[in-house]
């Protein structure tokens, strides 16, 4: 049996890394590892972004990444001990191809390195909870958002986006804490932050998941979004895309990054389209947790 620390994860938090690390560490523990705390030994030390402590010697060190601080005045101090990771990691997991351009662009190239994208169980949901029920049976198509909210994920520009393409009886609903941009329409519902559970209902009954961030790596919400067949429109910006693939629309930026420090909260201005909205038959078997498992136990031999 093989014992693996998960090193900076907090198993409690429902943050997007942690979320991932969870789901790995289920799907690990299923096949005979063995999860350990730091103070015990282990074969495998696998960091998310950067380390909560030093690896022990003899055993193999994976660092996870999940991006690289991109602000020019906290490029430095804020990614010492993730370089320190980057450059002293047997492996290198990035979560998304963007990931992955973005550190060789500053950094070069690590030791060794592979790309996988983050998983999930594609259990569908079989129960609804009564409130959204009720959502479903009052509403013509029902789109969706989810975030921590600030400038970055562009709260203002989905809820234009809903409105330029809403048709009668639809319903956007807006899940996720601190919302930066209210509205006051009866088509508009803010559900504050959820359980797993409930997001993933809700996921369940929407037709639309709406994800117009900018410069995301690998979001956590998509993938989920897409496991209950959900059609998804993103922008071309950030690793998003290559998690959507042909389930769904994929919005051009207008100004294209080019992978130059800059203000994650001042996101490039984007143009919110009308468009012909036809649900895609979504085809999502890539996101299943335990190919992604396979490819991390790949990594581990």
């Amino acid at each position: 049996m093989k014992k693996i620390h998960f090193s900076n994860v907090n198993f409690s938090s429902s943050s997007g890394p942690n979320t991932f690390a969870n789901r790995l560490a289920h799907s690990l523990t299923s096949r005979g590892y063995e999860i350990v705390n730091q103070n015990e030994s282990y074969d495998i030390f696998l960091c998310f972004i950067e380390p909560s402590s030093m690896p022990k010697k003899g055993s193999k060190f994976i660092h996870r990444l999940d991006g690289i601080w991109f602000k020019p005045d906290e490029f430095l101090e804020k990614n010492r001990s993730i370089r320190w990771s980057y450059d002293n990691a047997d492996h290198v997991v990035w979560q998304s191809e963007f990931d992955k351009k973005m550190t060789l662009d500053h950094w070069g190239e690590p030791k060794i390195g592979s790309v996988i994208h983050n998983g999930i169980s594609l259990n569908k949901i079989k129960e609804l909870h009564p409130e959204l029920t009720k959502i479903k049976n009052s509403s013509n198509r029902i789109f969706t958002c989810s975030a921590s909210w600030h400038k970055q994920k562009r709260l203002k520009e989905n809820i234009e986006f809903f409105n330029k393409n809403k048709e009668e009886n639809d319903t956007l609903l807006v899940l996720g804490k601190n919302p930066d941009y209210l509205v006051d329409q009866s088509d508009v519902m803010y559900l504050g932050q959820q359980s797993q559970e409930i997001c993933l209902q809700i996921y369940s009954i929407s037709d639309w998941f709406l994800h117009l961030a900018w410069l995301d790596h690998c979001p956590n919400v998509v993938v989920e979004a897409l496991s209950q067949n959900c059609s998804v429109v993103c922008t071309d910006s950030g690793g998003t895309k290559e998690v959507v693939k042909e389930n769904g629309i994929i919005i051009p930026e207008k100004t294209k990054y080019n992978f130059e420090l800059t203000d994650y909260d001042s996101p490039y201005e984007l143009e919110v389209p009308k468009l012909n909205l036809v649900s895609k038959n979504v085809k999502n078997d890539y996101l299943d947790i335990e190919l992604v498992v396979s490819r991390y136990e790949e990594v581990f031999n």
